[in-house]
């Protein structure tokens, strides 16, 4: 598994999402949660860019309709929820936990209403993913969603990931990739009964992506590809691509305007005597 404690710090500034996109996204994510209450659980909540913002929402007992509803975001990373906390304070009826998303969760089977993972799914594995997902979720209903910000498949930040893939594949070591990884799970919570929902847009911004940004974010990471690499593989990969940068685009410093976007994969669970196959076709 790859560590995100040397990141915590200065994630958010490295790696997080725009200002006033998180609100717009944790806005997007209630709105698909069922009637009834229950707890929002957020698997990988990491710094809390988006868990704040959910703590606040869903905690507060705005959504009084629900029923009694609770936030509890769980995350491998001590020094990440560490940042979290500063971040909420006290925040009403709010839980974080330092636990392990790879083996079974935290919290009692049936509680959850809703469960949302943030640009993590790709890094458990499927079918535990899968089966905690259809464990915790309520009797009365729940809805799984899948959240990932996208660039342009010809971005030049883009780019630089599928040549930094192939060259981490010739040390033998297959990045994850998490479009196939969400395209996997919504199948078969499909086949549990989930009715997959229509991909939502839930925000889309404009950014420059520079190459030397690139480079230093995967310098920053303990591994590459969504994966635990040695040193000397991890050193190899960066210094090759940023040859390849300097030989195709001249310098390291190159800069390309893109269109991002924050995208959710939502799959509502029915009530449990309706868990059975479904088949269900969708496009991402």
């Amino acid at each position: 598994m790859v560590s995100f404690d040397r990141q915590a710090v200065d994630f958010d500034r490295r790696a997080g999402l725009p200002a006033g996109v998180a609100p717009r996204v944790a806005a997007a994510v209630t709105e698909l949660a069922p009637r009834g209450g229950g707890v929002l659980l957020d698997v990988g909540a990491g710094t809390g860019q988006i868990g704040e913002h959910l703590a606040r929402i869903w905690g507060a007992g705005t959504w009084g309709a629900r029923g009694r509803s609770r936030y509890l975001g769980i995350d491998v990373s001590g020094p990440m929820l560490a940042v979290f906390r500063r971040k909420l304070g006290a925040g009403p009826r709010s839980t974080l936990v330092r636990a392990d998303a790879g083996v079974r969760w935290p919290i009692a089977s049936g509680a959850v209403a809703l469960a949302f993972l943030s640009r993590a799914a790709h890094l458990l594995p499927p079918a535990l993913l899968v089966e905690e997902c259809v464990r915790v979720a309520s009797p009365r209903g729940a809805t799984v969603v899948f959240g990932c910000a996208r660039a342009e498949p010809e971005s030049l930040r883009e780019v630089l990931r599928r040549e930094m893939r192939r060259l981490l594949a010739e040390h033998g070591f297959e990045g994850r990739r998490a479009r196939a990884s969400l395209r996997v799970l919504a199948d078969a919570l499909a086949e549990r009964g989930g009715e997959v929902l229509p991909v939502r847009t839930a925000a889309s911004w404009e950014v420059v992506h520079r190459a030397s940004d690139a480079l230093a974010a995967w310098r920053a990471k303990a591994g590459l590809g969504g994966r635990a690499v040695p040193p000397e593989v991890q050193d190899d990969v960066l210094h090759r691509l940023e040859e390849r940068i300097q030989e195709h685009y001249g310098s390291v410093d190159v800069a390309r305007a893109a269109t991002e976007r924050y995208q959710l994969v939502a799959i509502r669970l029915p009530e449990s005597s309706d868990r059975k196959g479904r088949e269900t076709e969708w496009q991402y």
